[in-house]
């Protein structure tokens, strides 16, 4: 897998294209490309506005960004979490700047942290720390809905919760195994379950009517991606696309295992947080882009 890697990065140094830059002449990369990064990148949040792609670092509890200009860098360490027990999830950036990361927290020690503009951090308060949450999202009706699922007599039970950063988190979707992605897309909630190997489509309006609309093995995170359809990936080292019927396809494969994942819309490219689960030989994170026509 790691030879893999290696011949990937090779063929992004002396392949990959670049145009203008969306806000200058600066060089921009549609890749294929692999940004090798001190980290382990999970979340990934495009803003287009900008041109910034943050990250969710899960192995050093801390959100970083990048840009064709400036490459890597920190936007700020998240507060402390107990030893073994961050794990970061996804991420999103609020109207205001404010950006806000879920953490795993293994079944001991999980919360929600944000960053605000003028780069504080915070914990969000009071929220039950046996919950594994994932997935994170920004819906149209300006809430934010995060996945988790806790563990009884050794079974998943998972949920889909309305939460608020000052420390309400109100279930509106239960009954599924692992949920890991959710996103909002026009007046619905989209969630993958990556045991159940499903994505389904819940109304904002009545969440609780979920119904099934897409079948695919291990979905992870998910995006929007061209076309109105959504993109996850697999530990099959896969990127799905999924159409807005709900049609599969392989948008990308030959990755380890591909995690969050951003659209540029405007430059037609994707980002794909590849995470590396071998960890017998060390481990090899990258940041992948690749162009998407």
């Amino acid at each position: 897998m790691r030879a893999a890697v290696g011949a990937m990065v090779l063929l992004a140094l002396c392949a990959c294209g670049s145009t203008p830059g969306p806000s200058g002449p600066g060089p921009l990369d549609r890749g294929p490309k692999a940004v090798s990064l001190e980290a382990d990148p999970n979340g990934l949040w495009w803003d287009a506005a900008s041109g910034t792609l943050f990250l969710a670092d899960d192995e050093n509890n801390r959100v970083l960004q990048w840009t064709d200009a400036g490459g890597v860098s920190l936007v700020a360490d998240l507060p402390p979490a107990p030893a073994n027990g961050a794990g970061l999830g996804n991420l999103v950036r609020m109207p205001d700047g404010t950006l806000v990361v879920v953490r795993f927290g293994g079944g001991t020690a999980g919360d929600v942290v944000f960053i605000r503009p003028d780069g504080s951090t915070h914990k969000v308060p009071g929220l039950k720390p046996d919950r594994r949450r994932i997935g994170l999202t920004l819906a149209q009706d300006g809430q934010l809905y995060v996945t988790y699922f806790v563990r009884v007599s050794n079974v998943n039970v998972g949920s889909v919760a309305r939460l608020t950063l000052e420390g309400v988190e109100q279930e509106v979707i239960g009954a599924l195994e692992k949920p890991v992605g959710v996103i909002g897309v026009g007046d619905a909630l989209f969630v993958s379950d990556q045991l159940a190997g499903k994505v389904y489509r819940a109304p904002l309006a009545s969440p609780q009517e979920y119904t099934l609309h897409a079948d695919l093995p291990s979905p992870d995170l998910l995006a929007v991606g061209p076309g109105g359809s959504l993109l996850t990936g697999s530990r099959e080292g896969k990127v799905f696309q999924i159409s807005p019927s709900g049609e599969v396809g392989v948008l990308a494969a030959g990755y380890q295992q591909p995690r969050g994942l951003a659209y540029d819309a405007e430059n037609r490219r994707l980002f794909i947080a590849d995470h590396d689960g071998d960890t017998s030989n060390g481990t090899t994170h990258v940041l992948q882009i690749i162009p998407v026509e």
